[in-house]
């Protein structure tokens, strides 16, 4: 159960595109504390006076009070938010709160603007994915419009699997999103994707097989161990009361991923930042980087606990 989550903000309109998603956590079933922080960064110019740099970072400050102040002000649940404004490097300074107040997870835009300074992948929020510990969920600013959500609207969340228990550690995440959303308004939708010649299908043809033939068959085979382990997951949150169902797409994974998030107007994808099978790997920089870079829908990712 969520009770308490940060939300990044920089001054922009488009950081400000995370606030529907915020505000149906914060109305949700559960009551949820919620973090505006607002990093403001030192004046670092050389020769400058102090007492110039000092007024100049007062100022900044002052700037992001009066924001924040009327940012929280405009929400529905503004007697379940306050504000934080502290001065350090953004990046840093988000993953070292986030830890610190003990937070759920993180809410912040892939994309803002304060001055000079720009929230990007790449920069503040590849930054965050790779230091935090919690999870952090990403949302696109300026993104489709069908992809924009809306509360009350039903929310479709693809989960994006591969057979490893690493990997499986989102789901106890998608649940508690489902009960905050109210289950009725959550679809689950597990996807493992079949890659015929990853290890553990392969084996090594006969000699008198033909390349079509062996192809159909290790299609096949893949195709039933996806499908019977994708099988035994959705059992498990229908136990729970949770409505899931399950698709084995054929191909490269983040392909696949992305497509069917794009063809299906996903509202979420949930998923692990690192998993295994075989000799493939989800992490940051591979499959899951991929994914955040080339979907549209906001995507939820895990920190994964290895042992």
């Amino acid at each position: 159960m969520y009770k308490k989550i940060l939300v990044p903000m920089d001054g922009s309109e488009l950081a400000e595109c995370v606030l529907p998603y915020v505000e149906a956590i914060a109305l949700g079933n559960n009551p949820v504390e919620v973090t505006f922080l607002y990093v403001t960064q030192p004046l670092d110019v050389p020769l400058t006076r102090q007492e110039f740099k000092t007024h100049i970072e007062s100022e900044a400050k002052a700037a992001a009070e009066s924001y924040l102040d009327d940012l929280i002000n405009r929400q529905t649940y503004k007697e379940a938010a306050q504000h934080r404004i502290i001065m350090g490097k953004v990046a840093e300074t988000i993953v070292d709160y986030a830890a610190e107040q003990k937070m759920d997870f993180i809410v912040m835009a892939t994309h803002g603007r304060s001055g000079i300074s720009r929230w990007v992948q790449g920069s503040v929020a590849d930054k965050v994915l790779h230091e935090s510990t919690i999870p952090v969920w990403l949302i696109r600013a300026g993104g489709p419009r069908e992809i924009v959500y809306t509360r009350g609207q039903k929310m479709r969340v693809l989960v994006p699997l591969d057979g490893s228990e690493i990997a499986e550690q989102v789901l106890p995440h998608v649940k508690d999103l489902a009960l905050q959303f109210g289950i009725e308004m959550v679809d689950v939708v597990l996807l493992r994707v079949c890659e015929p010649f990853a290890s553990p299908y392969a084996n090594p043809p006969p000699p008198s097989s033909s390349w079509e033939v062996y192809l159909e068959q290790e299609t096949r085979r893949c195709l039933k161990v996806c499908r019977a382990y994708l099988e035994q997951i959705v059992q498990q949150l229908e136990r729970d009361g949770l409505k899931a169902w399950s698709v084995t797409p054929e191909g490269n994974a983040a392909e696949a991923i992305i497509d069917y998030a794009t063809e299906n107007a996903v509202g979420l994808i949930a998923m692990t930042t690192h998993g295994h099978t075989g000799l493939s790997r989800w992490a940051l920089g591979s499959i899951a980087e991929k994914v955040l870079r080339g979907a549209s829908s906001p995507v939820f990712l895990v920190s994964s606990m290895r042992s």
